[in-house]
């Protein structure tokens, strides 16, 4: 008959199978994760804009100076290519947290703008934060395109400068 653990048992084993994952991670599925993005940037000729001292920054400053974390698309090098969310406001807000493992961020493509409940019958207000979103990425040192939609383009890797690319096609590939 096996015994029931105790609480603190139970929960020290939990906590050594959440370390033994985490080392997993750091010491074999990340590397290898980044060897095949490092790969694919090799293959596809892309070359690197964002390190992961910006990255770090730029989603620091985003909770620490902005009114709401803003939405955004997130494209991986290797992740399947989908068509980008609606421009005119996101009805929910960004998680910058979730950025990581940064190395594998191709691009972002940041709407600054949330639309706000208000009422049943009203329309939804909509809190804009374009202009601060802008000079954050400008004081920071940020690359980005911002295109006529109001929505900023930040490219982890790109083929050229990121201010003389296109916007990637509407519809997935």
């Amino acid at each position: 008959m096996t015994r029931q653990l105790t609480g603190a048992e139970w929960a020290a084993e939990r906590e050594a199978g959440r370390e033994a994952r985490q080392k997993r991670w750091l010491e074999v599925e990340r590397p290898a994760l980044k060897a095949r993005v490092l790969a694919e940037v090799e293959r596809r000729g892309l070359a690197s804009f964002m390190n992961r001292t910006r990255w770090e920054k730029l989603s620091e400053a985003v909770y620490a100076e902005l009114p709401f974390p803003p939405a955004f698309d997130l494209q991986t090098v290797l992740g399947k290519r989908e068509a980008p969310m609606d421009t005119r406001s996101a009805p929910f807000p960004g998680d910058w947290r979730e950025l990581e493992p940064f190395f594998e961020i191709e691009w972002l493509r940041v709407v600054p703008r949330h639309s706000r409940h208000v009422a049943m019958l009203l329309a939804d207000e909509v809190v804009d934060c374009t202009d601060a979103f802008r000079d954050l990425l400008v004081r920071l040192g940020v690359p980005f395109r911002e295109d006529e939609a109001r929505t900023f383009w930040i490219y982890g890797y790109a083929p050229a400068d990121p201010a003389t690319l296109t916007s990637p096609p509407e519809k997935p590939t």
